[in-house]
């Protein structure tokens, strides 16, 4: 595992906390602890109900905070599960350098976002596929059409390629793409 013994994992954008509790199950032989931060008032009292239906060594704190505005130090890991493309594109940078400044050597970002493809064609059939995927789930069109429609002016994507540059930018030494699936995908940015 990455957390090493006396640092902090945050979670910006937790949600319900899935993210905070996987930390907290894979770091039980480890002494850390476990920030979990929501913007969303509503979020933050479920999650922490959710969380504290667990008896896990590490304590998991909530907050309710923009992830712009959390103090980030002594930090071994920091998640982000598709929060950032909820950030204005000209604050990214400079919340990628917070977190960047406030990982220990060695730490990593785990950032999970819905992509964009470099060309439009490219793009349009990852949509279509996963539109058809959620037809197949048991979505109905006007769900889908309604979800995209909610989203389009909200969550504003960038290309893997457009990510990776920043991360490297504010110092990241690597970026690796750990998963993909559709246009959704995880990476792991790692702070030599």
């Amino acid at each position: 595992s990455t957390v090493t013994d006396n640092s902090n994992v945050y979670d910006l954008g937790c949600s319900l906390g899935a993210a905070s509790l996987s930390v907290a199950r894979a770091t039980q032989d480890k002494r850390c602890n476990i920030i979990g931060v929501d913007s969303s008032e509503a979020m933050v009292e479920r999650c922490k109900r959710v969380v504290q239906a667990f008896s896990l060594p590490n304590p998991i704190s909530i907050e309710q905070a923009l992830a712009q505005d959390v103090y980030i130090n002594n930090a071994s890991m920091v998640v982000m599960n598709f929060t950032l493309q909820f950030i204005p594109p000209a604050d990214r940078e400079a919340l990628l350098a917070k977190i960047f400044s406030g990982l220990n050597s060695g730490g990593i970002l785990v950032l999970s976002e819905k992509i964009r493809h470099p060309t439009l064609a490219g793009n349009e059939l990852l949509i279509d596929l996963h539109h058809q995927f959620k037809r197949d789930n048991g979505y109905s069109e006007l769900e889908v059409s309604q979800k995209r429609a909610a989203l389009e002016k909200v969550m504003l994507t960038d290309t893997f390629s457009e990510h990776e540059t920043r991360l490297k930018q504010v110092g990241f030494s690597d970026v690796v793409m750990w998963y993909k699936c559709y246009n959704f995908t995880s990476m792991v940015a790692i702070k030599a």
